[in-house]
């Protein structure tokens, strides 16, 4: 069996074709821990790739993490922040529950 036969048996399954693969442009070399990157096209605005960065960063929560890792914190300080939050969040939930008890609907 020749080399390329036994490779044709493949040829209909899905991700084989007799297509040519597009090439695709190498990446510059980065920094190593560097994720983010924007590419600026010739005569594009580099104002535009520096805000498309600064998005994908907050989306991330890059900026605060980096803020919260600046100090070390135990563990039980962890834990009790949550807490805190869930509490907080509960709180809000009941008042915003309790403020639309009786709209819509007659007080007795």
């Amino acid at each position: 069996m020749e080399r390329y036969q036994r490779n044709n048996q493949f040829k209909n399954f899905k991700g084989f074709s007799d297509k040519p693969r597009r090439e695709r442009k190498p990446r510059p070399v980065m920094p190593p821990g560097c994720n983010y990157y924007a590419e600026v096209p010739e005569g594009g605005d580099p104002m535009r790739a520096y805000r498309r960065i600064k998005k994908k960063m907050k989306d991330d929560k890059f900026v605060e993490e980096i803020k919260e890792r600046q100090y070390y914190q135990k563990p039980s300080e962890k834990r009790q922040e949550r807490l805190k939050q869930r509490r907080r969040v509960l709180q809000r939930l009941q008042s915003d529950r309790d403020s639309n008890r009786f709209m819509g609907g007659r007080r007795k």
